[in-house]
């Protein structure tokens, strides 16, 4: 039998209610906020709490006052923290906080991977259900209400549940989904293998790239050719270089440049180029490798489409277009694109494969021809100038 231990945000506890279910959750990343949210939890002691969580027990986290609606101006966190094979749970039958645009008013945020600062959260407004569960043993629950707030609750289960005795399995090739309600895509970090080549002499991204392991970003060889490693430096997990809304954004400086030894300058044949970085790349839900084609190495992806990634992040553009059709044309509207991928989706199971890089072409719509370097040619490669142990799926 389980017992139950009570968390109290306020001086009022817990009273039973009947739960409804609602119909739609608002899930967005609001990266701009996060100044402001950090502040908060530095100015809220009496509503910022730490508790161990032990098996067979059920912990509540609830807003402030509840059953009752809570004020404006409210700001808390919660960090749990399971047992050593053990990740945390939380299961939130009740879940009704002001619908706005992107969260901007109330929000209630959550980081699987137990961060305090709440930088890798994921944010949730409107009425619904939830249930997460942590990466590894910690997961961190933040709130915020706004000063102009109407009022609203919450109410969630926390435990620990036994972590899977299986070794979790590389990852590669997923991709971040955020919508608001009637499905929009709000873009923000959808795509965690971008990654942008900054010229250090101007400061702005001039090429796109895809991160294909903790060290090494897969480029156009052309962005690099007369290029050191003074010169360029690695971006990833940005998404609007103009706005700099990503709170996953990380820089990295180069410290090896590998141009493919068959480059044509003359023709762009071998277009390609690895770049290793100084430091490993942090991986999470909004940052991580593309997987490398190879079981499509055979493939000719004849009428299938791919996406296209590229144009300086600012958003990023994208492009949906049969393979063979891209290999001649394309109508990407940046001049920036060269080094973006191009990404195709396995049908069997949702991943992102890197099927070849934009290496040059014209203007938007112009009708002019465009070449994109085929990875599958370049595997062996790649593996072998890396030495980097690959996700092979």
């Amino acid at each position: 039998m389980m017992k139950e231990v009570t968390i109290e945000m306020t001086e009022d506890r817990y009273g039973a209610r009947k739960l409804e279910r609602r119909t739609y959750m608002i899930l967005t990343t609001l990266c701009f906020l996060l100044a402001v949210i950090n502040y908060g939890w530095a100015q809220n002691p009496n509503c910022d709490f730490t508790q161990n969580v032990q098996a067979n027990r059920v912990y509540y986290v609830y807003s402030p006052g509840y059953p009752r609606n809570y004020t404006p101006g409210v700001q808390c966190r919660w960090i749990g923290i399971c047992p050593a094979g053990y990740n945390c749970r939380l299961d939130c039958p009740e879940v009704n906080l002001p619908q706005s645009n992107m969260c901007s008013m109330d929000r209630l945020l959550i980081s699987r991977t137990g961060d305090p600062q709440l930088s890798s959260s994921e944010y949730y407004c409107g009425r619904g259900t939830l249930s997460v569960t942590s990466v590894a043993q910690r997961l961190s629950i933040g709130f915020i209400s706004s000063n102009y707030s109407p009022g609203g609750r919450f109410y969630c289960r926390l435990t620990a549940q036994r972590a899977a005795v299986t070794p979790t399995p590389c990852r590669c090739g997923y991709k971040k989904s955020n919508r608001i309600v009637g499905g929009q895509e709000t873009g923000v970090n959808e795509f965690p293998m971008m990654a942008g080549v900054v010229y250090a002499d101007i400061r702005q991204i001039k090429c796109g790239g895809v991160i294909i392991s903790a060290r090494h970003v897969l480029t156009a060889a052309h962005c690099v050719i007369r290029r050191t490693v003074n010169d360029i430096a690695v971006v990833v997990g940005e998404h609007d270089v103009n706005t700099g809304d990503s709170p996953a954004t990380q820089g990295f400086r180069v410290v090896d440049i590998r141009i493919h030894p068959l480059y044509n300058l003359s023709n762009y044949d071998n277009d390609i180029a690895i770049l290793t970085l100084q430091q490993d790349i942090v991986f999470s839900d909004r940052v991580g490798p593309v997987c490398l084609p190879f079981k499509f190495i055979n493939n000719n992806f004849a009428g299938d489409k791919v996406t296209v990634l590229a144009g300086q992040l600012s958003p990023f553009n994208l492009l949906q277009r049969p393979y063979s059709e891209l290999m001649m044309y394309k109508d990407v509207c940046s001049q920036d694109d060269s080094g973006g991928p191009l990404l195709y989706t396995d049908p069997s199971n949702g991943l992102l494969y890197g099927v070849g890089l934009v290496s040059y072409g014209t203007f938007c719509a112009s009708g002019s021809p465009a070449v994109n370097t085929r990875v599958t040619l370049f595997l062996d490669w790649i593996v072998a100038t890396t030495q980097a142990d690959f996700c092979r799926i």
